[in-house]
């Protein structure tokens, strides 16, 4: 009955209040879904327009760019003229910010800064329209799977309940909107424990989360056959990627389906996963395009916001690699997919002959060894490899030669791998964790990318 109250009265009520158009939006999408790709490719040309024509009027940054190659806002007529216009990058955000917004944005609007993970932090400035276009692309997502807006969930995410005046705020919202925050911050035993045991009293009908948070979450519940509430129907998969073997996991684990959504702070919201296993985009509101694909058309995810107008975001370079899938999904949607995403460029290892191996190269070999609690790969240099360890109390010195044997077979002798002992490893300061990180791929993966074809081990 709440549920119910949630979904037609107090979350429409408090969207509105902020001025969110969430709930316009969802109505919207749920039509435009099933449009046919034509109708879908004008609507979106149309937007396309729009904000081309308001960035070249209002945006300092658009109408210099525009006058340097001499275009005219009505030379972008569809997303194929939008190769005339150079792609946006990190460091233009930064050095460019100030240039980069509208005229005039409202007093709404607001900074979403990354976590800089990547070693890159970026600000950009967003309004109520573009979150509202997101949220509205979230709800449809969770309806595919029969779960409508105000249903009870569960956020595992990366912000601690603070006891001050914000966390208590945000708390009290939650509550009032069926939803209930577990920090990923906390993700020990005696936490996991009452993770457990609150899923078993809040039963709520989805979980969203960090990806890998949700997997620690699922591996140990499943040690302890521990059985989820019938009213859980999906979980939801965010921030980091999702690979097969924690799915699997977490399928097992909660006794549900697993789906992946796909977005960034500062990209938006890109892609949702159907029942069926599309990666569906919501090309309504945004436009993806591989940069550099290799032969089997893997390259870099570049982004148009179509809802960006205070801070345009037109062909945003996202440093994550994927593809585009070629051919329609069997759940009939006419929007357009992403066949994969293959991580961040910074998630590959590069090695001295140039080769550039991706994460679960290295995630495969580690984490099948029992007496390894949990790891971390860095890459310093490109002869160097730190790989940081969480031992179980049987974990001996045999197991550190074990560690360095494998990996060595992965990325042969010219790359030394230091392995070190640590009591935790730290997640990011947004709570997210990466098993592999480089400091040095991101240049070579680009350059292969641009050259040769990307080694992509599994």
């Amino acid at each position: 009955m709440y549920s119910t109250l949630v979904r037609h009265v107090l979350f429409p009520l408090h969207e509105r209040l902020k001025g969110k158009p969430t709930f316009p939006w969802l109505h919207r999408l749920e039509e435009s879904q099933w449009w046919s790709r034509e109708r879908l490719l004008e609507y979106q040309a149309d937007r396309l327009r729009s904000l081309t024509t308001y960035a070249a009027r209002h945006v300092p940054y658009y109408a210099r760019l525009f006058a340097e190659h001499g275009l005219a806002p009505t030379d972008i007529r569809s997303t194929d003229d939008l190769a005339r216009l150079p792609c946006l990058t990190r460091a233009h955000l930064r050095d460019h910010f100030r240039t980069l917004q509208a005229a005039g944005a409202g007093p709404r609007s607001q900074r979403i800064s990354t976590g800089g993970s990547t070693g890159e932090p970026v600000t950009v400035l967003v309004d109520m329209t573009r979150m509202g276009f997101g949220e509205g692309s979230r709800l449809r997502s969770h309806r595919w799977f029969g779960i409508e807006p105000g249903s009870r969930e569960i956020v595992l995410w990366g912000s601690p309940i603070e006891l001050g005046g914000q966390g208590i705020v945000r708390s009290l919202r939650d509550r009032l909107l069926n939803s209930r925050l577990l920090s990923a911050f906390d993700l020990g035993e005696p936490a996991l424990a009452r993770y457990a045991a609150f899923i078993d009293r809040y039963r709520p009908v989805k979980m969203y989360g960090y990806a890998s948070a949700l997997y620690l979450l699922a591996r140990y519940v499943e040690a302890r056959q521990w059985t989820p509430p019938t009213s859980l129907q999906a979980i939801f998969a965010t921030a980091e990627p999702l690979f097969d073997f924690q799915r699997k996991t977490i399928e097992a684990a909660f006794r549900c389906r697993v789906a992946v959504e796909y977005g960034a702070r500062d990209g938006g919201l890109i892609a949702n996963e159907c029942p069926d296993g599309g990666l569906h985009i919501p090309a309504e509101g945004i436009h993806v395009e591989i940069a550099d694909a290799d032969a089997d058309g893997v390259g870099e995810i570049v982004v148009t916001i179509l809802d960006s107008h205070v801070f345009p975001m037109i062909r945003y370079r996202t440093g994550d690699l994927g593809c585009l899938a070629p051919d329609s999904c069997r759940c009939g949607r006419s929007l357009p997919r992403l066949r994969s995403i293959e991580g961040r460029q910074t998630d590959f290892i590069v090695t001295p002959d140039h080769r550039c191996l991706h994460a679960l190269a290295l995630i495969y070999p580690l984490r099948d060894m029992d007496r390894i609690k949990s790891f971390q790969v860095l890459q310093e240099r490109v002869d160097l490899v730190r790989v940081s360890v969480v031992p179980q109390p049987s974990f001996t010195r045999a197991d550190v030669a074990a560690v360095e044997q494998k990996l060595a077979t992965v990325l042969g002798d010219a790359i030394h791998v230091d392995v070190q002992t640590v009591d935790a490893i730290e997640r990011t300061r947004s709570g997210k964790f990466r098993y592999v990180i480089s400091k040095v791929a991101g240049t070579e993966v680009e350059t292969m990318l641009r050259g040769r074809a990307l080694v992509s081990a599994r």
